[in-house]
């Protein structure tokens, strides 16, 4: 992994498509994951299902890092510090709407919902470490 970088918020992600958010597993194995994001005053947000990994490991663990990255989850610039939380209730549907907006085939994520009744998509915000 790349040397760790400092910011005090993450506007600098603003252009990248793709962050790789990396998650933590109880052991302290890393576990990095593109996902699309959209900066909205200095914080990134992103959407994902419920009950995947990356939820859980944040839900336990809120320190990750991100960087700009390819779909593949190369990375293509600095490593950053952050911590994420969860987002729930209209914060989350909000995140949602960010990434549909950003990404038209973000509706994919209203469709998945559709068809696997009972998948639900939630928020994660992802600040800059202090």
């Amino acid at each position: 992994m790349s040397e760790m970088e400092t910011v005090a918020d993450l506007q600098t992600l603003a252009g990248a498509k793709y962050i790789l958010l990396t998650t933590f597993r109880r052991d302290g194995t890393p576990v990095p994951t593109p996902v699309w994001h959209v900066v909205v005053d200095g914080v990134s947000y992103a959407s994902t299902g419920e009950n995947v990994g990356k939820v859980k490991r944040i839900r336990r663990n809120p320190d990750v890092t991100i960087s700009a990255c390819t779909l593949r989850g190369n990375p293509t610039g600095p490593t950053f510090a952050a911590r994420a939380r969860i987002l729930t209730g209209d914060e989350g549907k909000r995140a949602t709407r960010l990434i549909r907006r950003r990404f038209p085939s973000g509706h994919l994520i209203q469709a998945a919902e559709r068809v696997f009744k009972g998948y639900r998509f939630v928020g994660i915000a992802i600040e800059a470490a202090s």
